[in-house]
């Protein structure tokens, strides 16, 4: 169980940078963004839900939360 926790978590969050990593880059998160600190934001709350609550994340909890980062990390209009 450990070995895939642990591997789920480094998936998730080298997933989570490269993603954001392009965003900078198109201009759609902010330059100054600590990618790994917003890697773990993403990453918390889907940990918690399977974790914690033992729920798998669905569609909708990954919208709402995409929404969130993005608002939290876009750049300004």
């Amino acid at each position: 169980m450990r070995g895939a926790y642990q591997r789920y978590v480094t998936r998730l969050m080298g997933e989570t940078r490269k993603i954001l990593e392009r965003g900078i880059v198109r201009g759609d998160v902010r330059a100054d963004i600590d990618v790994q600190a917003a890697a773990t934001l993403v990453a918390a709350p889907l940990i918690f839900r399977l974790m914690i609550e033992q729920q798998v994340p669905d569609g909708r909890f990954a919208a709402g939360l995409a929404d969130m980062i993005a608002r939290a990390a876009g750049s300004p209009a």
